[in-house]
């Protein structure tokens, strides 16, 4: 995949998560949701879609499912940690720098 297409994934898997976290808050349409999954499960809702740092792990599947060829497993779990830090990294931005302050 090129470096292009790449980044474009990132940033739509960012985009994704920012606005699935966005429904879980107070106020939207999942909000029940979300105080359910804070209530049931505790710290383990956080990747689901209780903080967008934490949910890059979880919400990284379509790029760690379609694009990594998992058929080297180092190179694959190399480029796996990478692609899940730096969206990690982006969704942070996006939600503490364009979200956050919008509030």
């Amino acid at each position: 995949m090129l470096m292009q297409e790449t980044l474009l994934f990132l940033l739509l898997n960012s985009l994704y998560i920012n606005g699935l976290r966005l429904a879980f808050e107070d106020g939207m349409i999942f909000e029940k949701f979300s105080e359910w999954g804070e209530e049931y499960m505790g710290k383990m809702w956080m990747p689901i879609a209780g903080c967008v740092t934490c949910m890059a792990s979880v919400h990284s599947w379509p790029y760690l499912i379609s694009v990594i060829d998992w058929t080297d497993l180092k190179s694959a779990i190399l480029e796996a940690v990478l692609y899940i830090c730096a969206l990690a990294a982006v969704n942070t931005i996006i939600y503490k720098k364009l979200i956050d302050e919008g509030y």
